[in-house]
């Protein structure tokens, strides 16, 4: 959402823009020629962008997880029984991180 608002404005200040230069010199028609293709590709960038950093974020939280898991599955102080669990659940989580590339 974020990235279509900001491709629309950076159309309508190209537009803007060219139209400051005059309707009728070369560089106005130029700039408000651009103006739809900067927008849609600021847009495509822009969720590129956001989609990778999102990727990321996950990436870091599934790392975070699993360690997490393993210092309570090595610590003493843990039994057998919540081991088995945690084993199971590092297992989702190194699943999760193969299915989604991570």
């Amino acid at each position: 959402m974020n990235a279509s608002f900001g491709g629309a404005g950076t159309g309508i200040s190209l537009a803007a823009f060219a139209d400051n230069l005059g309707p009728e010199s070369i560089w106005g028609k130029l700039f408000l020629y651009l103006a739809p293709v900067v927008a849609i590709s600021f847009t495509i960038v822009m969720s590129w962008i956001f989609a990778k950093l999102e990727q990321r974020e996950i990436r870091n939280q599934n790392t975070k997880a699993i360690a997490t898991i393993e210092a309570e599955i090595n610590s003493a102080d843990c039994s057998i029984m919540r081991k088995q669990e945690l084993q199971v659940i590092l297992k989702a989580l190194r699943d999760e991180r193969i299915a989604y590339r991570l």
